[in-house]
C-alpha cells in the first residue's frame, strides 16, 4: 500500500493495485477498514487455493504411483511372458533338431550296413565319407547342447547358423548317394 499526503486537510490517496481510493474526514477510516478486510479476504481466499492446489497434487502423487506399480506389474507380466514363449520356442526348436540329427544316425547305420560292389578305394572313400558325415552329426548335437548356456540376444543368430549348417549337412547326405560306385 502506498500513501501519499497531497493537502494539509487530510485528502489521501490510497493505491492497491489498480485501484484508486481518496479518502478524507471520517470516511477514511470506514474506506481504510474495507480495502484491509478486501485484503484479508484475498490472502484467505489465495491460502484456500493454495490449499486446496497441494490436497489435489497429493492425491494426484498417490494415483502416479499406484499408476506406476500397476505398470511394472504389467511390464513384468510381459517380460514373463515373452520368457516362457522363448522356452518354449527353445524347446520346440531342440526337440526337432534332436528328431532330423536321430534320423541322420540311422542313415548313417544304414550306410554302413549296406554292401556296395566297388573297388576298394571307392569303398574306402565312401567310408570315409561316412565317417566326416557322422562327426558332423555328433558336432552338430554338441553345439545344440551347448545352445542352453546361450543367452536370449544369442539366439536368433545362433538359430539362423546352426539352420544354415544343419541345411549343408542334409546336402552332404543327399550328395553321399549320388557318388555310390558301383
Amino acid at each position: 500500500m502506498i500513501c501519499v499526503t497531497i493537502s494539509a486537510n487530510s485528502v489521501r490517496h490510497y493505491t492497491s493495485c489498480s485501484c484508486i481510493f481518496v479518502l478524507g474526514g471520517n470516511n477514511s477510516i470506514a474506506l481504510i477498514q474495507i480495502v484491509m478486510k478486501k485484503r484479508i479476504v484475498r490472502l484467505i481466499l489465495s491460502v484456500l487455493v493454495v490449499a486446496l492446489a497441494s490436497c489435489t497434487e497429493t492425491e494426484t502423487k498417490s494415483e502416479k504411483v499406484d499408476n506406476a506399480r500397476e505398470d511394472v506389474r504389467d511390464a513384468q507380466e510381459d517380460l514373463d511372458q515373452a520368457e516362457r514363449e522363448y522356452q518354449e520356442e527353445l524347446k520346440s526348436y531342440r526337440e526337432s533338431i534332436q528328431e532330423t540329427i536321430n534320423a541322420n544316425r540311422a542313415r548313417i547305420a544304414e550306410m554302413r550296413a549296406e554292401k556296395i560292389n566297388a573297388r576298394a578305394d571307392a569303398i574306402r572313400r565312401r567310408n570315409e565319407r561316412i565317417a566326416e558325415l557322422e562327426k558332423r552329426n555328433n558336432e552338430m548335437e554338441a553345439r545344440m547342447e551347448e545352445m542352453k548356456n546361450t543367452s536370449k540376444e544369442n539366439w536368433q543368430e545362433f538359430k539362423r547358423e546352426f539352420k544354415n549348417d544343419m541345411n549343408e549337412l542334409g546336402q552332404a547326405f543327399r550328395d553321399i548317394g549320388k557318388d555310390n560306385v558301383k
